[in-house]
């Protein structure tokens, strides 16, 4: 009987505590709400993991968390203090995703922090895991694995997974990639010798091809497909070729320009028809 007692009183003693524990978390999270209304986020930042320490059940409050960390990231800035801010937003997102899985705003934001932080491979495990535990939404997930690839240069990968898109999503994904390519050559002259610019070329080229296949009216596509001949044009070492990719560049140019051309003039026309009743 005394030992019961004595444990019936512990527990006693306990209850109280944890429900101080609680209180004290929704008075730190509160503070925290108003600093971060005052876009003062790195005191929310500080008084929502308070919170968190004083009630770790509150998981809700993760996603405030990842809001102020966010907030306070630069991309871009390697300076240690900065990609700990990465860090403290991604770890909240996915913390908060964990109890919160059906919230895709969350989820974008976690995606795009990965992507703004250069933590691919992050990324892409984290795409595996959503595909297991989430595999009707497979498609728009592989869409974004290839967008991914791209980002991170990895484009050999990401022309091979394209095949597996379809419709609009295929195309853009592809003409990002052919994009990317000229990119790469254009802005990044020093780092490719001669091979390298031309698996790039005609990576961007096969990829740009396969948009326009898809959608042959696509603008963009039809621009830097002209701006990658011209690339290749200043590599070739034969003055046919040159002279043939010279042409074609130009002409896929005058190809764009009166496409834009249509566009502009059949958004012009419905602009001026009437609206319908």
């Amino acid at each position: 009987m005394q030992r019961t007692l004595v444990v019936s009183v512990a527990a006693l003693l306990v209850l109280p505590l944890a429900g101080c524990g609680k209180i004290q978390a929704r008075a730190e999270l509160k503070k925290g709400n108003s600093y971060y209304t005052q876009e003062q986020y790195a005191k929310a930042l500080d008084y929502y993991k308070q919170g968190l320490q004083h009630d770790p059940d509150a998981t809700f409050a993760w996603r405030s968390v990842g809001y102020s960390a966010l907030a306070l990231y630069r991309p871009g800035d390697n300076d240690p203090k900065n990609q700990q801010y990465a860090t403290t937003a991604i770890d909240a997102f996915e913390k908060y995703l964990a109890e919160n899985p059906d919230d895709t705003k969350i989820e974008d934001y976690l995606m795009a922090t990965y992507v703004n932080a250069e933590k691919y491979n992050e990324a892409l495990s984290f795409i595996d895991r959503r595909i297991q535990e989430r595999p009707a939404e497979a498609g728009k997930l592989e869409q974004a694995r290839v967008n991914i690839l791209t980002k991170a240069d990895r484009l050999d990968e990401a022309f091979k997974m394209a095949d597996k898109l379809q419709g609009a999503d295929k195309a853009k994904t592809l003409y990002a990639i052919g994009s990317t390519a000229w990119d790469k050559v254009y802005h990044d002259p020093g780092k490719l010798d001669a091979d390298g610019k031309t698996r790039l070329i005609n990576l961007g080229l096969d990829a740009l091809k396969q948009a326009l296949a898809v959608d042959p009216n696509y603008v963009e596509a039809m621009v830097y497909n002209g701006l990658l001949y011209r690339e290749k044009s200043k590599i070739d070492t034969d003055g046919a070729e040159r002279l043939a990719d010279e042409t074609t560049a130009h002409d896929w140019t005058e190809k764009a320009k009166a496409a834009m051309a249509a566009r502009k003039k059949a958004a012009d026309q419905q602009a001026a028809s009437p609206a319908k009743t």
